[in-house]
């Protein structure tokens, strides 16, 4: 449970942080899905378990975004969670395991990003930076500052460079 839950004049971010952590999550693993085969033929292997870690750390965050109580009411969640046994996986600190999921992703493409040096070392560094802050939220600690702050910049780095890419005719 967040520390702010009480106050009235905040109360809509709850809803709009479970949104919003959703939406880069599904998005995450959507990219995941879409780099398999966009590096070497032998790295495929890597990249299939890189997108099925990033698809089981984005299932995690909507799951625990949904039994939080702010999307489906509360009383809803509890008798998914009671009745149908629906677990809230670790706790409090649920959604910053699936990002810490997505972070070893993260890592793993930057890893083969810099041995083909197919990225330019801005995208690799900022990637690797937010890869290990992500992945804080493996050891139940809180990871935000990497999937609320540096992921996002990374990801529009990314974008940026694909687009940069495409019109020149190359990826």
């Amino acid at each position: 449970m967040g520390y702010f839950n009480d106050i009235p004049s905040i109360i809509f971010f709850g809803p709009l942080n479970d949104i919003f952590g959703s939406l880069v999550a599904i998005l995450s693993a959507i990219l995941a899905t879409t780099l398999i085969f966009s590096q070497s033929k032998r790295w495929i292997w890597l990249n299939l378990i890189g997108a099925i870690l990033s698809w089981t750390g984005s299932f995690i965050v909507t799951l625990d975004s949904l039994m939080a109580g702010n999307i489906i009411p509360k009383n809803t969640a509890n008798i998914l969670r009671i009745e149908h046994g629906f677990p809230t996986l670790l706790t409090t600190h649920s959604q910053d395991f699936g990002f810490g999921l997505i972070g070893i992703w993260l890592i793993m493409v930057i890893i083969q990003a810099a041995q083909t040096k197919s990225w330019p070392n801005y995208l690799i560094g900022l990637g690797l930076f937010a890869g290990i802050f992500m992945m804080v939220g493996l050891a139940g600690s809180n990871g935000a500052l990497g999937f609320v702050f540096i992921y996002p910049i990374w990801c529009i780095l990314l974008g940026r460079r694909i687009l940069k890419n495409e019109r020149k005719g190359n990826y």
